[in-house]
């Protein structure tokens, strides 16, 4: 279980046959078999020392997610699962993503907040909601506006700073996973 509140961004390193090797940021804590997110996606740790980490990346998975497009010495958003005893700050969110969708148009405002229109297929308009949340790759954010097809978010300077969203551009894609207690309220 996650909130959806990045820890940290972490550099791939390497990409070779379905394995990622990925900066350690937390070479204190983690273990072989825990699971960490990355950009939402949940993958297990195999491989661990103080400088990286890595894990592998089932087909499966890249048919799901956006790590088809990934690159070395790019970023993941990280966040390790949640302790019982923390906050959620965020929301409830499990590390499977939903869907991949393209951004679609960027707006910078004069605040300095970012607004991103993401399109997405239509069959999952039951599941966005404005004022509701929805992770896109894994950043626990509010839909600000609705229309067929689109959605928007707002970012805030920090979330651009301190998550990989910070270099997002037109028609990149994202990973998609919406709120986890309106998918059980609707049955999904």
């Amino acid at each position: 279980m996650f909130t959806g509140i990045i820890e940290t961004k972490s550099e791939i390193i390497s990409i070779n046959n379905g394995r990622f090797t990925m900066k350690n940021q937390f070479p204190w804590e983690l273990k072989k078999g825990q699971s960490i997110a990355h950009d939402g996606a949940c993958m297990t740790l195999e491989n661990i020392n103080d400088e990286n980490y890595s894990f592998f990346v089932m087909q499966e998975s890249l048919d799901k997610t956006n790590f088809w497009n990934k690159q070395a010495w790019e970023y993941f958003n990280i966040e390790r699962c949640m302790r019982a005893d923390d906050r959620v700050d965020g929301h409830f969110v499990s590390g499977h993503i939903d869907a991949t969708w393209e951004i679609t148009h960027l707006e910078k405002v004069e605040d300095s907040s970012l607004i991103i229109w993401i399109q997405f297929d239509k069959s999952f308009s039951n599941l966005t909601i404005v004022k509701w949340s929805i992770a896109i790759n894994w950043v626990s954010l509010t839909i600000v506006d609705k229309s067929p097809g689109y959605i928007s978010v707002s970012l805030i300077p920090l979330t651009q700073d301190w998550t990989n969203l910070w270099k997002i551009q037109k028609w990149d894609f994202v990973n998609i996973e919406f709120d986890m207690l309106w998918k059980y309220i609707l049955g999904k």
